[in-house]
C-alpha cells in the first residue's frame, strides 16, 4: 500500500496462522501475519488452514447440485465438533450452524445452497455472496465455486477472481473449505492478468489438497 494512501496493518487477529499464511501469499505479498493468540483456536478433528474438496461435475454454469450435496455433508460433519477460542469467556463449546458461513459466486448457487441447508434443518447457516459477507467472520467458511468450467457463467475473470477468493476465505477464523470441480482450472487465459488470477487460485487449491 503506497504511504500516501494509508497504512497497511500487518497483523490479523482473525486468522489462524495456517490460514493467514495462505491469505498473505494470495493477496498481501507474504506481509500479513497472525496474532499469536489466534494460534490457540482449535476445532476438534479439523486441521486449520485451507482444505480443498474436489467434486466431479460437468456442464454446470452457475449452479451445482453436486457441490451443494458436498457442502451439506461438510456442514453435517462439522456441526457438533468442539470449538475452542481463547477470546470466548464461555470456554470450549459445540460448533453450531451460526459458526459456519457458506459463500458462492453466483446467486443461483446461493439460492440452491440455502434451500438445501434449510431442508436438512441447517437454516442457521448463513449463505450468501462475497459481497454480503464483507467484514463478517466465523470459525469455518465453505466456498462453493459452482461452475464446472471457468469459461462458464461470467467467465474466468469473475469466478477465479483473486480479490473475491481472498475476501471469501479470509472470513474464516480457523478453516476455509474450497469446493470446486477438478476441471475448473483447465483453461489457458488470454491475458497476463488472467494468468495471474488462475495461478493464484491454483496456488490456494493445491495447498488445500490433503
Amino acid at each position: 500500500l503506497p504511504p500516501e494512501l494509508g497504512y497497511f496493518l500487518d497483523t490479523t487477529h482473525r486468522l489462524h496462522p495456517d490460514l493467514c499464511a495462505v491469505v498473505s501469499r494470495l493477496a498481501y505479498d507474504d506481509k500479513l501475519g497472525a496474532h499469536p493468540r489466534a494460534a490457540a483456536r482449535h476445532l476438534e478433528g479439523i486441521a486449520p488452514g485451507i482444505e480443498t474438496r474436489l467434486v466431479a461435475h460437468d456442464g454446470n454454469q452457475v449452479r451445482s447440485v453436486e457441490e451443494a450435496d458436498e457442502v451439506l455433508a461438510l456442514v453435517e460433519d462439522l456441526v457438533g465438533r468442539t470449538w475452542t477460542d481463547p477470546s470466548d469467556d464461555a470456554g470450549p463449546r459445540s460448533l453450531g450452524d451460526e459458526d459456519i458461513l457458506v459463500v458462492a459466486p453466483y446467486n443461483a448457487q446461493v439460492n440452491l445452497l440455502r434451500q438445501c441447508l434449510h431442508d436438512a434443518g441447517h437454516e442457521g447457516v448463513a449463505v450468501g455472496s462475497v459481497d454480503r459477507f464483507q467484514g463478517a467472520q466465523a470459525p469455518v467458511v465453505i466456498v462453493s465455486m459452482a461452475a464446472s468450467s471457468a469459461r462458464s457463467g461470467r467467465g474466468s475473470g469473475f469466478v477465479l477472481s483473486r480479490n473475491r477468493l481472498n475476501v471469501a476465505i479470509s472470513r474464516a477464523q480457523h478453516t476455509a473449505f474450497v469446493v470446486h470441480a477438478p476441471q475448473l482450472t483447465d483453461l489457458v487465459p488470454g491475458s497476463p492478468r488472467g494468468l495471474c488470477e488462475l495461478g493464484a487460485f491454483l496456488g490456494v487449491s493445491h495447498v488445500g489438497r490433503r
